[in-house]
Parts: C-alpha cells; sequence; structure tokens
C-alpha cells in the first residue's frame, strides 16, 4: 500500500517543483537582461552590432570593436520591477486558498565592466564582465501563489575575451570566448493536507487520525516546503561581422552560441512535525539531498545598421532569441522524496522572439551627446503556457540617455528605459499536481535607470 500511497500523494506536492530553477530567471522577456550597458540602455539598445558607439561592444558585438577608440567604462543599472496578481487562489474540492495577495517588488543593482584596446592597425581586443542573466521572485511563503513559487533568484555572470580583425576597409570580422558562470536559489510550498486528502490514507485510515487537520485545507499551517540552490560554469561564443559601405554607414551582424548548463546543488525537504506519521505512510522524510537540472540560456542572432548624418546619427536593431530551448524543466536526483516530488516535468512549450529596437544620438554640443529609442518585443510565451511568474506580454519600452565629457579623457554616461504596463489574464489550473489553481490577471511595471563611466586608455 505504501508505493499506492506514494505515487499519488506526490502527484498533489510535485507541480512547481521542476519549474524552479527556470521561474527565477524571470524578467521582461524569458529571463535574459539587456541592461548591460549605461550608454546603449539610452538609445533602447539599437544599432549595437553596428554602432561601436562605447567597449560595451566587446559583448554585444565584437566586431564593431574596431570602431571603439581605447576605453574602459564601468556601469551600474538598476532594475526595479512590481509584478502583481489580481484574482484569486483554490485547492481541491474548491476551497480556497488563503493568504496575502501574490505580489513582489525588487530593485537589483548589475555592476558591469568593458575593455576596448587596440593592439595594431585593424586589430583590436576586448574584455568584458557582466551580468546579463540576473533577478529575483519573492511572493513569500504565505501568499496564496505559494504552492506555484515562493522565493527565486539567479546569479548569471558572463566574462569574455572578443577580438577584432580588421579584413579590408570595409570588412571586419570579430569575435568572443564566454565563460557562464549561473546560480540559481528556489522556494516552494507543498501542499500537504491536499496531499494526504488525494492519497490512499484518507481512504485506509483517515488524515486526520495520523496528524493531518483537514479543516486547515487552504491554509499554510501544514504547508511543507522545498528549497533548491544550485550552480555551474559553462562555456561559448559569438561571431559576427561589421560591413562599411561608407564612413558614414555601416551594417552589423552578430551571433551568440547557446550556452548549456547542468546545474548541481543541495534540495531541501521539510515537512511541520504534525505530518510525520502521513509522511512515514507515504514513503517521504525530511532531508537534504543532492539534485541537479539542466538549464540552457539560448542562442541570440542580431542585425544592426547604423548611419551618420553629421551631428545627428539613427541607428536600428533586430534581435532574434531561440526560446524554443525551453521546452521543459526536470529536476533529478538519487534521493527518492526529492525523486519523488519532482518526478513531473514543468511543461514550458516556449516560441522564439524577435525585438525591433530604433535610436537616434544627437551631438548637441563638444560635451553633450543625448540620445534616445524605442524598442518593440514579442512575448515567447502563449496564452496557456502563462504562469504567475512569467505572465509577460509583448512588450513596449522608451528609452532616453545623455553622455556628458567630464574631461577630455572621462565621460558620464546616463541612461532611462521605461517599459510599459504589461497585463496577462492567467489561469494556472495546477490542481491535479500542485493542488492549487491560480486565476486573475497579472501587473507588471519595469523601469530601469543606469549610469557609468568611460576613461580613455
Amino acid at each position: 500500500m505504501k508505493h499506492s500511497i506514494l505515487s499519488r500523494a506526490v502527484r498533489l506536492c510535485s507541480a512547481g517543483l521542476p519549474a524552479l530553477l527556470l521561474s527565477s530567471l524571470a524578467s521582461a522577456q524569458g529571463y535574459y537582461v539587456d541592461e548591460q550597458s549605461a550608454l546603449r540602455l539610452g538609445d533602447a539598445f539599437s544599432g549595437g552590432a553596428a554602432s561601436g558607439s562605447d567597449a560595451s561592444t566587446a559583448f554585444y558585438a565584437p566586431a564593431a570593436m574596431i570602431k571603439v577608440k581605447d576605453e574602459v567604462v564601468i556601469n551600474v543599472a538598476l532594475i526595479d520591477v512590481s509584478s502583481e496578481l489580481d484574482g484569486s487562489a483554490e485547492t481541491v474540492g474548491s476551497a480556497p486558498i488563503t493568504g496575502k495577495d501574490a505580489k513582489t517588488e525588487s530593485s537589483d543593482l548589475l555592476p558591469t565592466f568593458y575593455m576596448v584596446r587596440s593592439l595594431s592597425d585593424g586589430f583590436s581586443m576586448g574584455l568584458f564582465v557582466n551580468a546579463p542573466y540576473a533577478t529575483g521572485t519573492d511572493f513569500g511563503d504565505d501568499s496564496i501563489a505559494r504552492y506555484q513559487t515562493t522565493e527565486s533568484e539567479i546569479t548569471g555572470i558572463d566574462a569574455g575575451l572578443a577580438l577584432a580583425f580588421r579584413l579590408s576597409d570595409k570588412v571586419t570580422v570579430g569575435g568572443s570566448m564566454i565563460a557562464q558562470y549561473v546560480n540559481a536559489k528556489t522556494a516552494v510550498a507543498i501542499n500537504t493536507v491536499a496531499a494526504c486528502l488525494g492519497s490512499e490514507v484518507e481512504t485506509a485510515l483517515g488524515c486526520d487520525d495520523v496528524g493531518i487537520d483537514t479543516s486547515t485545507l487552504g491554509t499554510d499551517e501544514l504547508d511543507g516546503s522545498f528549497v533548491m540552490e544550485g550552480h555551474n560554469t559553462a562555456f561559448g561564443f559569438s561571431a559576427g561581422a561589421l560591413l562599411e559601405f561608407t564612413p558614414e554607414s555601416r551594417l552589423g551582424l552578430n551571433y551568440r552560441t547557446r550556452i548549456a548548463h547542468q546545474l548541481s546543488g543541495s534540495a531541501t525537504v521539510e515537512f511541520p512535525d504534525e505530518a510525520a506519521t502521513f509522511m512515514a505512510l507515504a514513503g517521504l522524510e525530511n532531508t537534504e539531498a543532492e539534485g541537479k537540472v539542466q538549464l540552457v540560456t539560448p542562442e541570440v542572432a542580431n542585425l544592426s545598421y547604423f548611419h551618420q548624418f553629421g551631428d545627428l546619427s539613427l541607428q536600428a536593431d533586430y534581435s532574434w532569441t531561440k526560446w524554443s530551448r525551453y521546452d521543459q524543466i526536470q529536476v533529478e536526483s538519487r534521493n527518492s522524496t526529492v525523486a519523488a516530488l519532482a518526478a513531473a516535468p514543468q511543461v514550458y512549450d516556449w516560441t522564439e522572439s524577435q525585438r525591433i529596437a530604433v535610436g537616434a544620438t544627437y551631438q548637441l554640443s563638444p560635451a553633450l551627446t543625448l540620445r534616445g529609442g524605442v524598442a518593440m518585443d514579442s512575448t515567447p510565451i502563449e496564452d496557456d503556457k502563462t504562469k504567475v511568474d512569467f505572465a509577460f506580454d509583448d512588450y513596449k519600452a522608451l528609452s532616453l540617455g545623455m553622455s556628458y565629457g567630464i574631461t577630455s579623457d572621462l565621460t558620464l554616461d546616463l541612461g532611462f528605459q521605461h517599459t510599459m504596463t504589461q497585463q496577462r489574464d492567467i489561469d494556472q489550473n495546477d490542481l491535479t499536481t500542485a493542488a492549487a489553481r491560480l486565476q486573475g490577471e497579472v501587473t507588471t511595471k519595469v523601469n530601469s535607470y543606469a549610469a557609468g563611466l568611460r576613461w580613455a586608455i
């Protein structure tokens, strides 16, 4: 009987678990964070593969480094994100899930470093350290969304060496080697009462007789918890070309490869003391064990155009991201409790996304440069795949920025981007897995700020 109890009980505990390491990566689109340059934030990240505007080009498009003067750049970006569900939650038997509203607010600081130096005529080198995958969500362990997710965070750090070679007056090629470190921590609540009610314990013995007070269904009084933290370092590369039609007009291409990670770490499962008898019957235990999950940061391709009209420059960018890499996520562990709770993979079935941005820069005076831009990005998340922590719709963003020459060798860059408020309906029905269903509308707001200093070397 124990195996049957276990299989039916864990079916009502496990929906959120495999998803955790992915849901912790949520940002405006997918989980990529574009705010890696104060200067480029000001023009909506338009023309990045062609403009060669500053040393961040070492990351965005190595071939265009040939247009960058020798310099070192340090940036700090602040990303303010708020997300709130206006809706309701229910568990088995249509019982309401009680708790605080599912909402979160976060302010993430992202520092970056870049350097570009000409080694000889037509040969440039660049270095970069940045955090293109970095964000977090914290709904708390007492929100109505706790059976989908309670807390998640990620730190993804890239470090790379980039090279650019001029093949002719009109053609430059470039590429970079990238070392990528990812660390993720996630947590979800386990609906212990619903798990018992869905098992043979209720039929054979009665949940109340084994210490599970069924009157607490929908409250967090007897909730268990699952926490997992993992990390890994993997490698990839980028490659591209810069085509200069005239001294004022150029086209840039760049491609960044996918980087596959196997995040390894520890998984911790805890249930309250009142659930000890039920856990023993179901074959579950409080434990800390090793676990792992496969995670891929996807390929990105960029096509950019730049044209200079005296003091005014115009630029545009088209980017494509292969978000279909995210079809499902599966946590693996040799521990029987962790393996049982994470037995069912979380299905995403994302689609490719496309982003278009246009921007302009105007040299107002020898010391002051103004810039602005707009961007539009299609969401990779289809309506029936929308989740409370992935409720992002197609987004539109407006950017403003400026650069001020403090001295002949030192320049201050400032950038701001406002993402239009996103609202998306969700009906996240996990009743047969996590014993929870969320319905309503998720509203997400994002504002990004950045400041940077450029030193000529």
